[in-house]
């Protein structure tokens, strides 16, 4: 493990330590530490499912990942790792306008090694990556409160929360016609679970856009045991035995040790299937839930209960007459960092101006000037056009182009990142922070416009 090239060393942290990328052959050694540092604490079980995730990462090609953002932090003197963390990146969507993002994951220290700072290290270089990328928006899922002290905020919902005993799911009757089957995907369905995926993804505000080698990756070269590997279905239309055209796709697991199956996404290629087609769809899933009981050999598993990670707004709320149980009274979230509001702000610029253009506020030339602790972003329309995007700090509170005394509206802290990624409206944010304003009523209809609260799907993304 001390035998490090020396152009894989990104700095020399002192006390023995130094911080490098990742190596294919190290691919195991990573895997057996990410397995003790993410231990299941209460039952002593060692955290597999993150050890073949990391497994896969290093030791297999991956469609965006390099080995050089997979950090290593190393105790060269006493020849063991210290921490670790992966830095994923994707292509994702703003109501139809692309952006990269980036997002660390597997964040992982030795109990010896924390404390130390290892974290902010690592996350200040994959910052610096991340600006010298153009990656706009970071994203992580993790510890609650952990990652806001490096300028993350909770502002896309992640899974949809529901979760309901699997008995409450129809089943196939004896002698019923079964219109519609799930069979096992073929590389030759890579191009319909990827069209699929993006189409759908049109429903939300903001979405993953999925490339053909992505989906491949996700459907046929994960191992099964990893923390983010689904299963894939292909829904398709049958006569009699005869299994014709896919007209759906369904991305599940099935976790017999904790009685748990899950499903990520349903999707069908037209809205005139759901009516049709999810009962069939729901049969199908049971009946792979029966399969994956069945082959356990632990006769006590089953499979109890089913976790639903699409949306409350999802088309199979609709028509799932109750199967599919209630909506949760709360959600869990993604963490969102955007270090250049006005960065952002001027990529997705075209949304923007798309929603104004089709509002009471068509034509609306002025200045919407966001106030937040630290500094101003104004944007500046000219006939429902943006012309321009400027950021100015405190520092030129007193200059009268800051706007810093005349503000649109006033977000204090990181609470503009939810109402940005449509996860809270601003009358939510007014309500829950009592320093925050959104001018004059006019001005508030305005800003209600340009950030409207809305759905995002998001937890099926590039792992």
């Amino acid at each position: 493990m001390t035998d490090v090239s020396p152009e894989k060393v990104i700095e020399d942290l002192g006390d023995g330590l130094i911080m490098r990328s990742a190596r294919r052959e190290e691919a195991d050694a990573l895997a057996e530490f990410c397995a003790k540092v993410f231990i299941d604490e209460a039952s002593g079980t060692e955290a597999y499912w993150i050890a073949e995730w990391i497994r896969d990462l290093v030791g297999k090609p991956h469609p965006t990942l390099s080995l050089d953002d997979v950090i290593v932090v190393e105790d060269v003197e006493k020849g063991r790792y210290a921490s670790t963390t992966t830095y994923l990146t994707q292509t994702w969507s703003y109501d139809g306008v692309e952006f990269d993002i980036g997002r660390p994951e597997i964040v992982g220290t030795h109990e010896d090694y924390r404390n130390r700072g290892l974290v902010r290290k690592q996350f200040d270089l994959m910052h610096q990556w991340a600006s010298e990328r153009e990656h706009y928006v970071q994203i992580v899922l993790g510890i609650p409160g952990y990652y806001r002290q490096f300028g993350y905020e909770y502002a896309l919902h992640a899974e949809g929360g529901r979760q309901t005993p699997i008995q409450t799911f129809p089943r196939w009757g004896e002698k019923e016609d079964k219109k519609f089957r799930l069979r096992e995907p073929t590389i030759g369905d890579v191009p319909f679970i990827t069209d699929i995926l993006n189409e759908s993804g049109k429903r939300s505000l903001v979405s993953p856009i999925f490339r053909q080698e992505e989906v491949r990756y996700l459907t046929f070269d994960r191992t099964e045991r990893s923390a983010v590997c689904h299963r894939t279905a292909i829904l398709c239309r049958t006569e009699g035995d005869d299994v014709k055209e896919p007209i759906g796709v369904m991305m599940y697991a099935m976790v017999t040790p904790i009685d748990l199956g899950g499903i990520l996404r349903l999707e069908m290629s037209e809205p005139r299937y759901w009516r049709e087609a999810l009962p069939s769809a729901l049969r199908e899933f049971v009946e792979l839930a029966d399969k994956a009981t069945e082959q356990d050999p632990d006769p006590e598993r089953a499979i109890k209960s089913v976790r639903l990670d699409m949306q409350p707004d999802h088309p199979a709320f609709i028509f799932d007459d109750g199967a599919l149980g209630q909506p949760p009274e709360r959600q869990y979230g993604w963490y969102v960092r955007v270090s250049d509001v006005a960065a952002f702000l001027r990529k997705v610029s075209p949304a923007l101006e798309n929603r104004i253009e089709g509002s009471f506020h068509a034509g609306f030339t002025g200045d919407i000037v966001l106030r937040f602790d630290r500094d101003t972003v104004k944007v500046t329309f000219q006939s429902g056009r943006i012309t321009g995007v400027v950021t100015h700090s405190a520092a030129h509170r007193d200059a009268a182009s800051s706007g810093w005394y005349t503000a649109t509206a006033r977000f204090p802290g990181t609470s503009f990142l939810p109402v940005l990624f449509g996860m809270r409206s601003v009358g939510e944010t007014l309500l829950a922070h009592t320093d925050a304003d959104a001018g004059s009523k006019s001005d508030r209809h305005l800003l209600e416009t340009l950030f409207p609260k809305g759905s995002s799907d998001l937890m099926l993304t590039l792992t």
